[in-house]
């Protein structure tokens, strides 16, 4: 009888750890992760084309950066959240804002500079 105790004890238990889930919930902002293509619009050097890389690092933070003609920028301060997105970044000397909304493979935004802000809009490159 002790024996057949000890062994529906051990079922319960092992039926109980089994239930619970292993996996980890999906942040839905991993999708936004890689290069996409920008436009600022009406900047003093025209329509500047620009490559938005975002990426996660190993301790699973985002990281991004932005690469033009002007040189290559580290995002700072990143903050990615439901699809919203906003950083700072240096550009020699001067520091600029970049907000945003993604939605699908497009993007809207806003890059704002010391003096003036610029529309920001671009979509997903691909692969």
């Amino acid at each position: 009888m002790k024996t057949k105790c000890i062994i529906c004890v051990f079922l319960f238990t092992g039926l109980m750890l089994s239930c619970g889930s292993t996996k980890t919930a999906d942040n839905p902002d991993d999708k936004l992760v890689g290069d996409w293509s920008l436009i600022a619009k009406a900047t003093p050097q025209g329509d500047v084309s620009i490559t938005m890389t975002i990426a996660k690092n190993e301790t699973g933070m985002f990281e991004g950066s932005f690469k033009s003609f002007m040189g290559d920028f580290d995002m700072s301060n990143l903050v990615l959240k439901d699809g919203v997105i906003s950083c700072d970044f240096n550009v020699q000397g001067a520091l600029f804002e970049f907000k945003g909304v993604f939605t699908n493979d497009e993007f809207k935004g806003e890059t704002l500079g010391p003096t003036e802000n610029y529309i920001t809009n671009g979509k997903r490159m691909q692969k």
